[in-house]
């Protein structure tokens, strides 16, 4: 199995998220679906399109649990030893996370402190304007630079880093369940599934965020023939993208989507599972969109572009940066141009240029040296420094 192309899926389904930030600033209702009183701008009717999914934040979310689930499995089942490589990973993964969480939510405490956040005078308030108005101190910002944000999901510093706690315990729900059943593909994939299925219907939104890794984990049971090539299986894998794609703008109150929204209510009723469909649908859609470039992978060459591979390495840094620079920037042209349709271009496209500026410096500065601290602290406790693992298969993701 190539892996190649996730890192280009992955930096897309960052800048989608970046979309979705700077569009609620301004056209709430393309979000919720209901008009915005005293606002000049309303985006209703992106709302009602079937082709939303370039701003659905949620489906990117989906998305980036997806593919942890198939990129952590896929890391420790091409190893020899899959228990040490499961240990390993385990002891890699607070620290290859935790570091570049830690950077951001000091970052966004100094920029609190300095001030550079303010009120902005326009009724009604944007939704993503106050979440960095409150009174930052440093006991609160080292607290959650250690553990607060990562083991707590506590997420003041930086609002995006609720999801960064499901990250951690969907990875050691794959790393636990591989290690007792990745022995054997057929009972692995019936377990994925089982678990899916199990913590897709519980209220609780970590445990529904958590069953997606074991969407992607799953795929590491399937063989995909990469040699193989036909005009009908790339027909098949184009439609599985649009397919996919028009999933992932689900909405049960769009009208592009009523007809789903009937089918989802009627298997809830039949069945007795009642997931958030709101949330399974996109995911469901990025299953399709995945499963058709591991399917087709000559057809979607472009996501193995140079451009492509940067943005996926970038990824992460994007992710945890671009809330912090959007604030002030939508904040600045919101000032002097009002709620217009040109201070949302503005806003969108400096926002977007600047973050891949300081995503790039934060990339080499902090990403890359977590990933060093990680692998070198894991030598170092599980006294492994010699030799590594054979492994194999040669080719891995950039990025886990």
């Amino acid at each position: 199995m190539s892996l190649s192309k996730l890192d280009g899926i992955r930096g897309l389904a960052a800048v989608i998220v970046i979309f979705s930030h700077a569009l609620f600033w301004y056209y709430p209702a393309m979000h919720l679906g209901v008009r915005t009183k005293g606002r000049p701008l309303d985006g209703i009717e992106w709302f009602d399109s079937p082709f939303s999914f370039f701003y659905r934040g949620g489906f990117s979310v989906s998305m980036f649990f997806i593919l942890s689930g198939l990129v952590l499995t896929y890391s420790i089942s091409r190893h020899t030893d899959v228990l040490d490589s499961i240990r390993k990973a385990s002891v890699k993964r607070y620290i290859r996370l935790g570091v570049p969480v830690a950077a951001s939510v000091l970052i966004g405490c100094i920029l609190m402190k300095l001030g550079v956040y303010e009120a902005p005078n326009i009724s009604p308030t944007p939704v993503l304007s106050t979440p960095y108005l409150f009174n930052a101190t440093w006991n609160g910002a080292i607290r959650d630079a250690i553990y607060g944000a990562l083991a707590l999901g506590d997420s003041r510093y930086n609002y995006v880093l609720w999801t960064i706690q499901i990250e951690l315990i969907g990875s050691f729900a794959i790393f636990a369940a591989f290690a007792l059943f990745g022995g054997n593909a057929l009972v692995y994939r019936i377990f994925c599934i089982a678990a899916f299925l199990a913590l897709s219907a519980s209220t609780n939104k970590t445990a529904m965020y958590t069953s997606l890794f074991f969407l992607g984990s799953m795929l590491i049971t399937f063989r995909f023939d990469e040699e193989k090539i036909s005009a009908t299986r790339t027909a098949i894998c184009l439609i599985g993208l649009f397919v996919g794609l028009y999933l992932a703008g689900f909405h049960s109150a769009s009208a592009s989507y009523a007809i789903l929204g009937n089918m989802t209510r009627s298997l809830s009723a039949i069945t007795g599972y009642q997931p958030s469909w709101l949330l399974i649908i996109p995911a469901f859609g990025g299953l399709i969109i995945l499963l058709s470039v591991l399917n087709a992978q000559r057809a979607f060459a472009i996501l193995d572009s140079a451009p492509m591979k940067w943005l996926g390495k970038l990824s992460f840094s994007l992710y945890l940066l671009h809330t912090f620079i959007l604030v002030v920037v939508a904040q600045f042209f919101c000032k002097h141009l009002g709620m217009s349709f040109a201070a949302m271009t503005l806003t969108l496209v400096t926002t977007i240029a600047l973050t891949l500026l300081a995503s790039y410096f934060f990339y080499l500065k902090v990403d890359l040296p977590a990933i060093a601290l990680a692998n070198k602290f894991s030598s170092l406790l599980l006294d492994q420094k010699s030799k590594s693992p054979k492994v194999l298969s040669e080719q891995q993701p950039t990025q886990a």
